[in-house]
Order: C-alpha cells, then sequence, then structure tokens
C-alpha cells in the first residue's frame, strides 16, 4: 500500500500474448535498468517454461532503451538461439532504429516494419 506523497514508477508496461510456439510482447515505455529486470523476469516466466521458439518485441511505443535493456534482448536472443529460436523487434521509432544500427542489433536480430 502506498504511503501518502508516495508514488510508484511505471516507466514500462509489458503485455504477452502466445499463438503455439510463438509469443508477442507488447512493451509500452522505456526500457532502463530497473524495468530491464522486470522485462528479463517476464521473457523468463515465458520462453522457458513454455514450448516457446520464436519472439516477437513489439517496440512502437518504447521510447527509449538504456544499455541494461539492450542486454536484456541480446540475453533472450542467446537463449532463443541455443534451442533453434528466434527474436524479431518489430515498429521500432525512427531513433532508436538508429540507435540499433549504431551498435549493429540490426544485423543480430531482425527488425520488422509494424504490419
Amino acid at each position: 500500500m502506498l504511503k501518502k506523497n508516495e508514488t510508484r514508477d511505471f516507466s514500462m508496461e509489458v503485455f504477452v500474448e502466445r499463438s503455439n510456439d510463438k509469443v508477442f510482447f507488447t512493451i509500452h515505455g522505456e526500457i532502463d535498468t530497473r524495468s530491464g529486470i522486470e522485462l528479463s523476469e517476464r521473457f523468463r516466466e515465458v520462453v522457458e517454461n513454455e514450448d516457446i521458439y520464436h519472439v516477437y518485441l513489439d517496440f512502437e511505443d518504447v521510447y527509449n532503451i538504456t544499455s541494461a535493456g539492450i542486454g536484456k534482448i541480446l540475453k533472450l536472443f542467446k537463449y532463443l538461439n541455443s534451442k533453434g529460436g528466434s527474436i524479431t523487434i518489430r515498429g521500432i521509432s525512427p531513433n532508436l532504429r538508429l540507435l540499433f544500427k549504431e551498435i549493429h542489433l540490426d544485423k543480430i536480430i531482425p527488425i520488422e516494419e509494424k504490419a
């Protein structure tokens, strides 16, 4: 329970939708150190406990990602790759697309326009 004058930081929201061996994560907000930990836990809950081989990350409403957040995505990529799976990022903003291109993340993880 929150005390008077106390607030919570809701910098990120994650929605999950499953379809056979695929899962779609729709992410809203900023992926920083704190929210990256939460995101990593959500990835682990879904991907490691079910027969999920293909992950789609909808970044349409992601306005910022820190190096910690990128690290969590790379960790997920590595795990999925080890079991023959894949990860795809969709709907990324021009600024984040440029960042991913500058660090060559687009060479590792496919980036698609949102359908």
